[in-house]
Formats: structure tokens, C-alpha cells, sequence
């Protein structure tokens, strides 16, 4: 009355078979590493920029000290 359904190989290289709670687990982690990096990043940007203007700062206190030592060795 019904006919049984014959099934197909299983080919023993093939690849395993895409699981849907795996993937949407992959794109989770894969989203929360591009967060952290982003997060990282904005953090190094900000310390980059503290520590240019720490070097301007100490660049101007430099020469002004430097010209006004060799004002004093003229005078």
C-alpha cells in the first residue's frame, strides 16, 4: 500500500550538515568580538589623542624653556 522510501548514501567525506543554532551561535559570538574590538579601538583612539597632546604640551614648555635659557646666556 505505501512504499518505503529508499534512502540516499551517506557520502563519509562530506561535510556536516549546516545546523541553524550553531550558525545563529557563530553570528552571535562573531557580533559581540566586532563589539569588543569597536569598543577597543575607540578606546585606543582616545589615548592616542591624550597622549599627542601631552607630547604638545611638553614640545611648547620645551622651547619656551630652551629660548629662555639662551635669552639669559645672551644677556
Amino acid at each position: 500500500m505505501y512504499k518505503v522510501k529508499k534512502k540516499r548514501p551517506v557520502d563519509p567525506n562530506a561535510p556536516p550538515r549546516p545546523n541553524l543554532l550553531s550558525h545563529e551561535k557563530v553570528l552571535k559570538d562573531t557580533k559581540l568580538a566586532n563589539t569588543q574590538r569597536d569598543q577597543e579601538i575607540d578606546y585606543l583612539k582616545r589615548k592616542v589623542a591624550e597622549l599627542e597632546s601631552k607630547l604638545t604640551n611638553q614640545t611648547t614648555y620645551l622651547n619656551e624653556l630652551h629660548s629662555h635659557i639662551m635669552r639669559q646666556k645672551r644677556g
